[in-house]
């Protein structure tokens, strides 16, 4: 008898432990997952390319000739930076580019009666530039400016007369803006316009003096990758 009460209170102690683990459990929700804040300080590197619009001119003293070698052309190259971003929400970089430019532009003139041509031809140039914008999270709209560098080419061929070249560095201001939004936390895009003044500079073609005067309007899109 005392063996069979033993045997039934075993058995009601077992079933009521499993029935308590079938009993629904309360669960605590999980912590919700914050997306990573996006932040533009640190160095970034990258590629771009565009339209350069030049505007360039030549006057000869002597001969009273003045030709415009307006022309559109390829830009295209490689900038890297270092962008710092404050509490305030404000980016404060610095930047610096190099490109290629297809600037190149032939024109026709007549000198006492005979037929010439000028050509203007610029390569390559760059720039060193700071940067001011106000962060949107991922978007960053900027303002940019500083000094630029650029090659210049003038030639000039009359028959009968000869002819010349003269090479040259430009250095002068840059200014523009831009906006750039940010994939994810490495990859940005961008797109940029800029103004580009290099100033007068002198050169001497065929022993006489020649002024010129050189500047362009570019539009760039580009991608950067941030270290």
């Amino acid at each position: 008898m005392k063996i069979r009460l033993a045997l039934a209170a075993l058995l009601l102690t077992s079933t009521s432990a499993f029935a308590a683990d079938l009993a629904p459990q309360s669960v605590e929700p999980a912590a919700p997952i914050a997306a990573p804040v996006f932040s533009w300080t640190g160095f970034y590197a990258g590629v771009h390319a565009g339209a350069v619009f030049g505007d360039a001119k030549s006057t000869d003293s002597e001969f009273g000739i003045r030709a415009k070698f307006n022309n559109t052309g390829f830009i295209g190259g490689a900038h890297a930076g270092y962008n710092e971003e404050f509490d305030n929400n404000v980016v404060i970089g610095l930047e610096g580019d190099i490109d290629y430019t297809s600037l190149s532009k032939t024109t026709s003139q007549t000198v006492d009666g005979t037929f010439g041509s000028a050509k203007f031809k610029s390569d390559w140039q760059g720039s060193v530039r700071a940067r001011a914008g106000y962060a949107f999270d991922q978007i960053l709209p900027y303002v940019t400016g500083g000094v630029a560098f650029a090659d210049e080419k003038l030639s000039v061929e009359i028959p009968g007369t000869g002819s010349d070249s003269s090479s040259k560095t430009r250095v002068g201001w840059t200014a523009g803006a831009g906006v750039e939004y940010a994939i994810d936390q490495n990859w940005i895009v961008r797109g940029e316009v800029r103004y580009t003044d290099f100033g007068k500079q002198n050169m001497t073609l065929l022993g006489d003096r020649v002024k010129t005067r050189f500047n362009e309007t570019t539009t760039e899109l580009g991608v950067s990758y941030k270290f």
